[in-house]
């Protein structure tokens, strides 16, 4: 027998990138023995029961043993991407790992001859839940939209459903770590409700967005939820130094990240190592030995992690995988997205369902102000012809019953005439608050581009986004009204960011996109991230800038649109941690009449903005010359002229007679010798 270990707190996980996996062993123990030294006396007693356990079965693994059932729920995060894995693949996944620990696997005859006498049925069976903790009829597969599968840890663990009952599996996009997967062992949770497996959705089984490769990483993170340690034992770093499992049938090793079957005998000379086996790093996984067996069923019949309820009579019952479901078909979930969430009027939207639950055999959808205004289709197709924002439900039904999902105010669609249709676009964000009749917010989460009026390029306000390190992975989105350009030579689009890193690894991102067609595809114009988007040096504390030298102008060339009537401007940014960034001071106007210094250097403000009477402009001269100012609507028609002629250089200020003008909003264009100076005036 090897040596007995004391068993530790381990996190089997699996980098994707290379196909290998890596335990995050050293790092996690010392944090969780810190917060949770208790966990230390439980593995001491479950480890002295495995290892009487074990003597007591002498490795015997064949009909000494019952059959034990395990109840699972596989938890799919998903925002409906290629994580949203189907029914058919979460089911391969299910028979691959009845298969591997059940000695099923159709290699398993091609084991080494080393080990073809140990290699072992571990009889353990799995089966997808038929009742969800409340009694309800249910399929095992509990579908969940959140950004949380673009994080995928312990905080992500969304809807546990009770460990003593379930073994829970949640399917993520991402593993904020870089993982592939990982397992807590029996009485190392932190919490009884993150106690499972995560993992990622290319991981699971070997068809859809698996493949056979990796279809046994959850096999090997199961093995470490019934107590498993990798074969070289207590570290991640195979191939460094000899180690034991505390399995007496898995010879000492260093660990195998190739699948070498020649001249293994590394550690004792002589003896080959099982490179083959599920709890390896050798991809070439095939067995679990009959003393890995044992001590999985030694968990099984232990209190640590509350392992051995799971397979207890009276819980194959209360989860439904007893037999007494094998009959029932559950009630429908409805669920559904539509392709697209903005286009212009007369545009055919795609509404697809991604119900769930039972299969359901008829579909009752009702569209708010579409035509048709209803349908019986599974995916049907739906015209929106007159500007606005709309709701939409979908009723799904079978013999066992039918649920709705209602999405208010769900799509939105446009007029293809431009807001805007005039020699020069700006906004300053002086207006109040976005979202507004110019400025959409997409923000599926809790913070949003807001605006601020702590910190600005010019005016009194600019839009900013309150970016925390909780908010990784986090995408936050607004965008702008719709401009005709064709009356714009040589569109240049310009604006002003100031943006932080909390530290020099922080790659936030910022990207600018265009869209031709009111929203519903966008071209990327523009990308920065981490030290590139950067305007002043990493800080712990809350950014605001505090100067215009905090602040950088981005240029775009928008000269491909010079034809283009309907143009939008949408600002993406991507969090990485990083700290707060904000964008002010939007222009769209023709290249000749582009220069910062000039700009900066006129200054021109309105004041007050919005008004319910008149306004004051004001800004410099730097030179005696010509000048002209005129108040333009918001199709680029000339509204009033308020001066045309000469003018000494200084400080000028000009009054703007309002009283006349219809509450709207309307640009004030400064020319001065052909170099135009604009801001959005607001009448209210």
């Amino acid at each position: 027998m090897k040596k007995i270990f004391t068993s530790t707190f381990i996190i089997g996980i699996l980098i994707s990138g290379n196909a290998q996996h890596f335990c995050g062993t050293t790092e996690v123990y010392n944090q969780v023995v810190h917060d949770h030294p208790e966990v230390l006396q439980e593995q001491e007693q479950l480890e002295n029961f495995t290892q009487q356990y074990q003597l007591n079965f002498k490795g015997n693994n064949t009909t000494s043993a019952p059959i034990y059932t395990i109840p699972v729920v596989f938890h799919i995060l998903h925002q409906y991407g290629t994580e949203n894995i189907s029914e058919q693949q979460i089911n391969d996944q299910m028979r691959i790992l009845n298969e591997d620990f059940q000695k099923l696997n159709a290699d398993v005859n091609t084991v080494a001859a080393s080990f073809q006498g140990i290699s072992a049925d571990a009889q353990i069976q799995f089966m997808l839940a038929r009742k969800d903790p409340n009694g309800n009829c249910h399929t095992g597969i509990d579908r969940i939209v959140s950004p949380e599968t673009n994080i995928g840890d312990d905080g992500s663990k969304l809807n546990s459903w009770p460990r003593n009952k379930y073994l829970n599996v949640w399917v993520v996009k991402t593993i904020s770590s870089g993982a592939a997967g990982y397992a807590y062992l029996p009485g190392t949770a932190p919490s009884a409700a993150v106690d499972g497996l995560m993992m990622l959705s290319t991981y699971i089984g070997s068809i859809g967005t698996g493949n056979p490769s990796t279809s046994h990483t959850l096999t090997h993170e199961v093995g470490h939820f019934f107590n498993l340690q990798h074969t070289w034992g207590n570290t991640n770093q195979p191939g460094v130094s000899c180690g034991n499992d505390g399995v007496s049938d898995t010879p000492v090793t260093k660990g195998w990240t190739t699948c070498n079957l020649t001249n293994n005998d590394v550690c004792t000379s002589g003896v080959d190592e099982n490179v083959e086996n599920f709890m390896e790093y050798s991809f070439c996984f095939k067995m679990f030995t009959a003393q890995q067996a044992t001590r999985m069923q030694a968990c099984l019949n232990n209190t640590a992690g509350q392992r051995n309820q799971l397979p207890t009579t009276s819980n194959l019952a209360a989860t439904g995988v007893d037999g007494s479901m094998n009959n029932v078909t559950c009630a429908p979930i409805a669920d559904y997205i539509a392709t697209f969430n903005y286009a212009c009027t007369g545009t055919t939207f795609t509404y697809k369902n991604y119900n769930w639950g039972g299969r359901a055999t008829s579909y009752n959808w009702s569209f708010t102000g579409g035509t048709p205004s209803s349908s019986t289709d599974s995916i049907p197709l739906v015209v929106y012809n007159t500007p606005g924002t709309y709701s939409s439900s979908m009723t799904v039904s079978n013999g066992s019953g039918s649920n709705t999902q209602t999405r208010t105010n769900y799509v939105t669609a446009f007029s293809p005439t431009a807001q805007y249709n005039s020699f020069q676009y700006y906004e300053g964000f002086e207006s109040g608050s976005i979202p507004n009749n110019d400025w959409t917010v997409i923000n599926p989460q809790s913070n949003a581009w807001t605006v601020s009026n702590t910190a600005f390029f010019t005016g009194a306000n600019s839009v900013r986004l309150t970016n925390t390190t909780a908010n990784s992975s986090q995408i936050d989105e607004f965008f702008g009204p719709s401009i005709n350009l064709v009356s714009i030579p040589s569109p240049i689009f310009t604006f002003k960011v100031a943006f932080a890193q909390r530290t020099t690894s922080n790659a936030d991102r910022l990207r600018v996109l265009v869209s031709t067609d009111c929203g519903r595809t966008w071209v990327p114009r523009l990308a920065k991230s981490g030290t590139n988007l950067k305007t002043v040096n990493p800080t712990n504390v809350s950014f605001v800038p505090n100067s215009q030298s905090q602040w950088r102008t981005e240029t775009i060339n928008l000269a491909s649109y010079v034809n283009s009537t309907n143009v939008r401007i949408k600002f993406e940014f991507t969090s990485d941690g990083g700290n707060n960034i904000y964008i002010d001071d939007i222009n769209i106007l023709g290249a000749s009449s582009i220069n910062d210094e000039f700009e900066n250097a006129v200054a021109m403000t309105l004041f007050p903005n919005p008004t319910d009477a008149n306004s004051t402009v004001s800004f410099n001269v730097l030179q005696t010359g010509k000048i002209s100012l005129q108040i333009t609507d918001m199709i680029g028609r000339m509204v009033d002229e308020i001066y045309n002629g000469e003018m000494i250089a200084g400080e000028q200020q000009l009054f703007i007679p309002t009283e006349n003008m219809s509450k709207g909003i309307y640009t004030v264009m400064l020319n001065i010798d052909g170099r135009i100076v604009a801001k959005k005036l607001i009448v209210n």
